[in-house]
């Protein structure tokens, strides 16, 4: 008896031990597999670089508010009082700076807002036409070895940084609102190298800026994304007026396996393009996404939507008088981080010996932009599963099978004898409970 003790001890503390050791190690696997359930592989390092997209770069004018344009309103404003229209127009930064709000601040957004109200202007369309406009702003544009019409290759969009230019992006102002362009081609790389770059000569014209109102110091707001993406903060880079600068452009292409599309959001921990519809945006980038956290954060505070958002509709779009609400929602949100990159070349030497200034008047606020890719070819990168359900579960068959011995055909079994167990337990039961019964009827 003493021996069938101790062997029963002896197997039931070894089982314990295995039990514990074996879901010890599945909960470490099973954590792996939720916290790091992807990897990125190198797959290409020299995947020819022809025919990839180019991404879109966005340009700003730092002169968002032209005298040109107060010339223009003081002939086309026909309602209402315009003898103030020179103190009013300095206002519309405030959509994209900080300005001193003050009582008498009030009273000018309000009557500005009145005059526009009185002869039928909207708020983007006004901040469509107060800036430079792009065909000022850009005064020469080559790509590769080729001259262009600059608005054949950069067209007009509202951005959080005013108004701005933008070349390869399906996202234009169309004088109403931003919107995707239903006629948009996208532009692919033919040839690259420095002689086969983008070339954009820019002028902001000092003189033709309201006192006071022009932004960054003359410095151009230069962003990149994604041809698909509305351009955003994510790259942003500040150019110095009067230099020739030299962005050179290196691509690394990404894409998912049909592993990790299988997996679950909580689990990959990001959308697809398709997967999320965005307001306003309709398919889901990050970048996007930041936009409308805040446009939903000032529609939340001032119960209106920034004109910038694309498809914002007429009567959604905030309001002049809506500017100091819209300070409030900045000021708490902080202020945005930007770089600062100076140029090394004085604009009259490499561009003279290239010939993209030729002709062209140069002046203080003149610069000169080089895009271009220095590889013939980019790096390709697959997203894979570090561990798949199949091999979580093999892993997993692996644990069992060297702690205990165990199978499938081991589980049905110890199932098997578990039912026998019950069944024979449950016969026993009954026939003690018959066996009462009968005696208790003979009895009497």
């Amino acid at each position: 008896m003493s021996c069938d003790v101790t062997s029963r001890c002896f197997w039931t503390v070894n089982m314990i031990s295995v039990l514990a050791m074996s879901f010890s190690i599945t909960y470490f696997l099973y954590n792996r597999f939720e916290e790091m359930p992807t990897r990125v592989a190198i797959e290409n390092q020299f995947e020819p670089i022809k025919n990839l997209p180019y991404p879109a770069i966005t340009l700003c004018t730092p002169n968002q508010v032209t005298i040109s344009s107060l010339e223009y309103f003081k002939t086309t404003l026909i309602e209402g009082n315009k003898t103030d229209l020179e103190s009013y127009l300095p206002l519309v930064l405030g959509f994209y700076e900080y300005i001193n709000i003050t009582d008498q601040t009030r009273d000018h957004l309000k009557n500005f807002q009145d005059l526009l109200e009185k002869n039928r202007y909207t708020v983007p369309e006004l901040l469509g036409r107060v800036p430079q406009l792009c065909a000022k702003f850009l005064k020469r544009c080559y790509l590769e070895r080729k001259v262009y019409n600059c608005t054949d290759l950069f067209k007009p969009i509202l951005t959080a940084r005013g108004y701005c230019c933008t070349f390869n992006n399906n996202y234009m102002f169309n004088r109403k609102m931003n919107v995707k362009d239903q006629n948009f081609v996208n532009r692919t790389v033919k040839a690259t190298g420095f002689i086969n770059a983008l070339i954009v000569v820019t002028d902001y014209e000092m003189e033709d800026s309201m006192l006071g109102t022009l932004l960054n110091a003359g410095a151009v707001p230069v962003m990149y994304t994604d041809w698909t993406e509305f351009p955003s903060d994510d790259e942003l880079s500040y150019i110095e007026s009067y230099g020739e600068s030299f962005h050179t452009i290196t691509a690394t292409y990404t894409y998912c396996s049909d592993e990790v599309k299988s997996l679950p959001v909580r689990s990959r921990n990001c959308f697809f393009h398709d997967e999320h519809r965005l307001d306003h945006f309709w398919s889901y980038h990050n970048s996007d996404c930041d936009h409308l956290c805040y446009a939903n954060a000032v529609k939340s505070a001032c119960r209106c939507i920034p004109a910038y958002i694309p498809h914002s509709g007429r009567n959604n779009v905030c309001k002049l008088v809506d500017i100091p609400c819209i300070i409030d929602v900045k000021s708490y949100q902080g202020p945005y981080s930007a770089i600062t990159i100076v140029s090394e070349w004085s604009i009259t030497e490499q561009c003279e010996r290239d010939g993209a200034i030729e002709g062209l008047v140069l002046s203080k606020s003149t610069s000169a932009f080089h895009f271009f890719f220095t590889n013939p070819v980019y790096l390709k990168q697959k997203q894979e599963t570090v561990m798949s359900i199949i091999s979580l579960a093999s892993n997993l068959g692996g644990v069992f099978g060297l702690s205990m011995g165990f199978s499938c055909i081991s589980l049905l079994e110890i199932l098997f004898y578990i039912y026998l167990g019950l069944k024979n337990y449950v016969k026993n039961k009954l026939a003690k409970v018959f066996i009462k019964i009968s005696n208790h009827y003979n009895t009497n």
